[in-house]
């Protein structure tokens, strides 16, 4: 039989830790599930506190959980630099905005806080279905959710409905541009 202070001096089994980020690059190429802890940690964005053009960064697809370290250079290298996705743009207070693209703003969303999909907690979401937005299938079909893990910081999942159910597809994140 062991005792309580043996107990407590093992390695706990199963247990996992969340710890803290300060940059959204060292967040490119983590694992889905560690994106997930953190996000589950965080309080939802406030794109005041993210600016009004957030630099973005891809950190995960979620499908390739499964074989993450084999894919990790492939993530790495689609978040690379050159990826034509840099970041969202926010308007009207914080309420919409666009992706922008190669320097274009396309593909209007709407923000506001509603409970997220993975844990039912508050998180900032970025619908694109509007009718008045115009954004074509699959775009109109996507939600982001992002929560603020650090001070100008945010993560969250890009999710699709399909089939009426909403699947997480990958890991994305914002960052405040002085914050970098």
């Amino acid at each position: 039989m062991t005792t309580q202070s043996e107990q407590s001096a093992r390695p706990s089994v199963g247990r996992r830790h969340v710890t803290t980020t300060t940059s959204l690059d060292s967040l490119v190429g983590a694992h889905p599930d560690a994106l997930k802890q953190l996000y589950e940690a965080g309080t939802p964005a406030d794109p005041a506190e993210l600016g009004d053009v957030p630099r973005g960064r891809l950190l995960a697809l979620q499908p390739t959980a499964g074989v993450h370290l084999a894919m990790r250079p492939l993530i790495t290298a689609l978040a690379s630099r050159w990826m034509p996705w840099k970041g969202n743009e926010f308007d009207h207070g914080g309420n919409s905005g666009t992706n922008v693209v190669f320097g274009s703003r396309v593909c209007r969303f709407k923000a506001q806080l509603m409970p997220s999909e993975l844990d039912g907690e508050p998180t900032l979401a970025l619908t694109y279905g509007e009718k008045a937005f115009g954004n074509p299938w699959p775009v109109s079909a996507i939600k982001d959710e992002l929560r603020t893990v650090e001070t100008g910081l945010a993560i969250g999942p890009v999710l699709l409905k399909w089939h009426e159910r909403w699947h997480a597809v990958l890991w994305f994140g914002l960052t405040r541009v002085d914050h970098q």
